[in-house]
């Protein structure tokens, strides 16, 4: 399991005020289990979905899928860290802004349905626009809330979750 996958599982656990023991015994799995895990382990796909719903931590599918899976690497864009809501939203308006900036220019290259090689440098460019879209509107998506967590933990916005 990467280190990054591995401190956010640990920290979803304490956020949920669980102890290993507890987390165990909720995710169906012995003790010595969630211990490999939190050393490193690659858990299994339901184990993770588990963990994801004993913690109440959606972002641990995100971040097991975006480091732990080769088509997850591949697919879903990269997210470094999830701050609170209002830095999120402003987050999402920056990217909108430039993605429709480039949109134009997306429309342009692709309305004959070919990208030929003198295009194929602004085609990227808009598409890591896109991707900064993505990844800002995902971020927001595993922003934390005020008040308290179902599990009981304070969420308050200065919870920073880093992947």
């Amino acid at each position: 399991m990467s280190s990054v996958f591995t401190r956010l599982a640990i920290q979803a656990r304490h956020n949920a005020g669980l102890t290993q023991e507890a987390a165990a015994e909720r995710i169906g799995v012995a003790l010595r289990t969630i211990a490999h895990y939190e050393a490193g382990r690659i858990p299994a796909d339901d184990i993770v979905a588990r963990m994801m719903q004993v913690y109440r931590a959606p972002y641990l599918g995100y971040a097991y899928l975006s480091q732990e899976s080769e088509v997850g690497r591949a697919l879903l864009p990269q997210i470094t860290n999830v701050s609170g809501i209002a830095s999120g939203v402003m987050q999402i308006r920056v990217a909108i802004k430039k993605a429709v900036k480039m949109y134009d220019r997306l429309e342009e290259i692709c309305c004959d349905n070919v990208v030929s090689r003198d295009e194929q440098r602004d085609y990227e460019r808009c598409w890591s626009e896109l991707d900064n879209l993505m990844a800002s509107v995902t971020a927001m998506k595993f922003s934390p809330r005020k008040g308290k967590s179902p599990a009981g933990a304070t969420a308050g916005l200065s919870e920073r979750i880093n992947f």
